[in-house]
């Protein structure tokens, strides 16, 4: 049994535009309450109030908000949070490479589950499993003897050549 081109590619081309109406029928009201959350500083008074969990995951407080963000928004805006948090308070290197550990096995989980969902998987299976997974191995990585005495990522060139000068005692 053969199909014609014809036919592949109207099934591909309905297939796909079905597929990506599904999509946008979650991404779109979800993107809308993100601007929402951003609007509102939801996210911020949150953060506050998961301090605690900074301190079993072996991050410094500030470290939740941008961990927050990826977790909820995803990897972009959670990435844009910690760029900008760091020029004006820089993080220890150890929340950075915490943060990246976290983000890497679980970012974006609305989007993402709901994406899923759609498809029929079960969201709160793979919400709780992915922040379980997350917190797990946030927490061996952070407790590994690699990291010493906290050391802070630069923010650019410009204020290593500040430290010089001061040090010299110049302007």
């Amino acid at each position: 049994m053969t199909a014609s081109w014809s036919v592949i590619i109207n099934e591909f081309l309905t297939g796909s535009f079905s597929t990506v109406i599904s999509v946008l029928k979650v991404l779109i009201p979800l993107m809308i309450l993100i601007e929402f959350l951003q609007v509102f500083h939801v996210m911020e008074k949150l953060s506050k109030k998961l301090s605690a969990v900074t301190k079993v995951l072996g991050l410094s407080p500030p470290a939740i908000l941008p961990l927050l963000v990826a977790t909820v928004m995803g990897v972009t805006y959670g990435a844009g949070t910690l760029i900008e948090m760091n020029k004006k308070d820089p993080l220890p290197r150890k929340d950075f490479i915490l943060i990246a550990v976290f983000f890497f096995i679980c970012h974006g989980i609305i989007e993402t589950t709901a994406i899923w969902a759609t498809v029929g998987a079960n969201a709160f299976v793979i919400s709780v499993v992915r922040l379980a997974i997350a917190g797990i191995f946030t927490m061996i990585i952070a407790r590994l003897p690699i990291f010493g005495e906290p050391k802070y990522v630069e923010v650019s060139g410009e204020e290593k050549a500040e430290e010089k000068d001061s040090d010299r005692g110049g302007a």
